[in-house]
């Protein structure tokens, strides 16, 4: 791929993670059922931009830095998504 995707897939991700810290103080003030819903909504958002990058070809320890996790919670993304990474040869 090239380095504009890769560069627009990483900013994807640093955008979804600040958009998650940056509404969670603000949920935090509503219902228990309304966190939970936003959280999910904004976490479904980082899990997918974090997705979009790996296929893109940024390592993961570079998507874990963009979106503020652990390297293990983006193996669990990329495991739980069953993506192909684009450079392994394999049919996905």
């Amino acid at each position: 791929m090239s380095g504009l995707d890769t560069r627009t897939a990483r900013d994807a991700v640093r955008q979804a993670a600040r958009q998650l810290a940056a509404d969670a103080p603000r949920l935090t003030a509503g219902s228990a059922s309304a966190l939970r819903a936003g959280l999910a909504v904004r976490s479904a958002c980082l899990r997918r931009a974090a997705l979009a990058a790996w296929r893109t070809g940024v390592p993961e320890h570079v998507i874990a830095a963009d979106g503020r996790v652990p390297v293990t919670v983006v193996r669990r993304w990329i495991a739980s998504g069953c993506p192909r990474h684009p450079d392994d040869g394999q049919p996905g």
